[in-house]
């Protein structure tokens, strides 16, 4: 009996806890919160999702998409309660400081700027690019992007001091065009090439083979048109990387385009978190400068070639990253290319330094870190997928590597990656 009453009081304080909450969480004022970030490409895109996915769990959140014209008004824009935007003029950005407002910036045009900012942390993207046509053994590089846009220069010029302190060669497209303003991006289309002839002239007169990164995957796109219009063969002679990892438009294209994965999802989502914890702590001084890394490279066709003497060397290369996780040996490549085991193991060794097996041994077990550090996958699902016979050889030959568990080492990267400052 007294269990009985006690569930019962018990019982009576958890609806009254509860129709409290939901009386507050009703008499709580909507917070107006503008959006502007454009849709033109799917950075765009999966940014808003981001910032869409954070306000579901703020039900006191009301999301407004606004125009950019809007952004100039100081009294206008005052008049939410919150600002996710895109500042890419000093116009906006003096209306926006004018309005004394929640404001935060997803573009970053200006590394010192008023308004706090997060934006894609563009030397660590070029130091990527670089980093994918050094495994590629690319020395003789070039770099396209929209001379005048300061993510697009800042991107050139990781790329090209990277590519020098690896001892290659970079040649920048200085382009066809006037410094552009930074307002283009609302504009870029994949269609619009609007400096063809000029794209077309320096691609034909690029030394080939040469590996080009683009500063975005629309840019990469139009790289492709220019070299398809040209009849330059990609990856033979043009390697081709981009950014953003638009999934469709680097699969339409031809041939597919391998990119930078950048998370936008991700960056929305530490945007809207900014903002939050402005709005909720106003008397404290928020970061003014967040800078989001980039993932990874999604390889696809338009990367996969290695510029070496021997031209059935680069094949062998190719078909062992695109059969690493159905469990690839060196018999299997041998067989493959259609050479002896000698004659493969020789050039293997002139033209590497190092053994077949060596090969498959060290890209599987990049493969299986990058696992380990992007996702949540157990150690038993990354060996199989990574191509490993089985978990405990897995976990044996990567202890006998990196001196610790798979387990271990995914703990302490992740923990290396989140101190990194931003």
């Amino acid at each position: 009996m007294r269990r009985q009453q006690a569930r019962t009081r018990r019982r009576s304080r958890e609806v009254a806890l509860f129709r409290r909450v939901c009386y507050t969480s009703s008499m709580k004022r909507a917070l107006r919160i503008a959006v502007q970030v454009e849709t033109n490409r799917a950075h765009g895109r999966a940014l808003l999702e981001g910032i869409a996915d954070y306000a579901l769990a703020h039900t006191d959140w009301r999301l407004e998409p606004v125009e950019p014209g809007l952004l100039t008004d100081p009294s206008r824009a005052g008049g939410f309660d919150g600002l996710i935007v895109r500042v890419m003029d000093d116009t906006t950005a003096d209306a926006l400081v004018a309005a004394k407002r929640p404001t935060v910036d997803v573009y970053g045009r200006l590394d010192k700027s008023p308004i706090p900012y997060i934006r894609l942390d563009d030397d660590a993207i070029g130091a990527c690019a670089a980093r994918c046509f050094a495994e590629h053994r690319y020395s003789r590089c070039a770099y396209c992007g929209f001379s005048g846009l300061r993510f697009s220069d800042a991107r050139g010029e990781s790329f090209a001091r990277n590519i020098a302190l690896g001892g290659g060669t970079c040649t920048t497209y200085d382009g066809g065009l006037a410094r552009l303003k930074e307002t283009f991006v609302r504009e870029e289309r994949m269609d619009r090439i609007m400096d063809d002839e000029s794209l077309r002239s320096w691609l034909r007169a690029l030394p080939k083979p040469v590996a080009v990164f683009c500063c975005n995957d629309i840019r990469a796109f139009q790289l492709l048109k220019a070299c398809s219009d040209e009849r330059i063969e990609v990856p033979q002679e043009v390697a081709v990387l981009g950014v953003d990892n638009d999934r469709v438009l680097c699969t339409f294209a031809n041939p597919p385009l391998s990119s930078i994965e950048t998370n936008p999802f991700s960056l929305g989502m530490r945007a809207a978190e900014m903002l939050n914890a402005q709005i909720s702590s106003p008397d404290e001084q928020p970061p003014m400068a967040v800078l989001h890394a980039p993932r990874r490279v999604v390889e696809r066709t338009s990367t996969e070639f290695y510029p070496t003497k021997t031209p059935w060397l680069s094949d062998a290369l190719v078909y062992i990253r695109r059969n690493l996780g159905k469990g690839v040996s060196a018999a299997d490549v041998t067989a493959h290319i259609g050479y002896s085991h000698t004659t493969v193991g020789k050039v293997f060794k002139e033209e590497l330094g190092t053994s077949v097996q060596q090969v498959i041994i060290r890209l599987r077990r990049e493969m299986a870190c990058r696992l380990l550090k992007e996702t949540k996958r157990t150690a038993a699902d990354i060996a199989a997928d990574c191509g490993y016979p089985s978990a405990q050889y897995f976990a044996h030959q990567f202890s006998a590597h990196f001196g610790t568990t798979p387990d271990v080492w995914r703990k302490r990267a992740r923990q290396t990656d989140a101190a990194k400052p931003t």
